[in-house]
């Protein structure tokens, strides 16, 4: 019995070393009552501008960092671009103690003029860092109605804003290709 004790004390202390190699995604509170904004409805502020301040705040800047850690992997040189943070385009909408955070891949960044399919993903973050809500591009909406289908309305949750590159849920992908699946009458033979 004392050989044992050791191994014992041994084991704890290699297991008080061992950390995962990311930082877990927070704690998934699912809320199907919380409704996106129209990411897209408007034009965004862009702080692309040269010689411009803008201020962001902790609490903006805590809930973008939760979004992204969440939807993307954990960040390094070897990660194809369309993975990298600074290969995505975010939109950001507070309400209160809320985030509304839209975050779309952007194919020029990687010298493409598509995206990768359901790159996509609308995040509902309150200020104490909670995901609310979560709406992966290409994965059921587990609280929308069965028979709902696609959305398409402009100003939903991946709705191209009016003027830009196509029309329908992405502004990168041509509307031909976002007709989710619609029957076509069979050629008559």
């Amino acid at each position: 019995m004392k050989r044992l004790h050791p191994i014992l004390v041994l084991a704890f202390l290699l297991a008080s070393c061992l950390r995962p190699s990311s930082t877990l995604p927070a704690k998934l509170e699912e809320d199907p009552s919380i409704v996106f904004p129209a990411f897209f409805a408007q034009p965004a502020v862009s702080p692309g501008m040269e010689g411009t301040v803008y201020e962001l705040d902790g609490d903006t800047l805590r809930a973008l960092s939760i979004a992204t850690q969440d939807l993307l992997p954990p960040q390094d040189r070897s990660l194809p671009c369309g993975s990298r943070l600074e290969s995505q385009q975010y939109r950001v909408v507070r309400q209160g103690d809320l985030f509304f955070i839209r975050i779309d891949e952007d194919p020029r960044a990687c010298g493409r003029t598509h995206p990768a399919l359901d790159s996509g993903a609308s995040y509902a973050i309150h200020r104490d860092g909670r995901i609310l809500r979560r709406v992966m591009d290409g994965a059921a909406d587990m609280t929308a109605p069965a028979d709902s289908g696609v959305n398409t309305t402009p100003g939903e949750p991946g709705a191209a804003s009016p003027g830009s590159l196509g029309e329908g849920p992405s502004p990168f992908l041509p509307s031909s290709w976002q007709d989710a699946g619609s029957q076509v009458p069979a050629p008559t033979p």
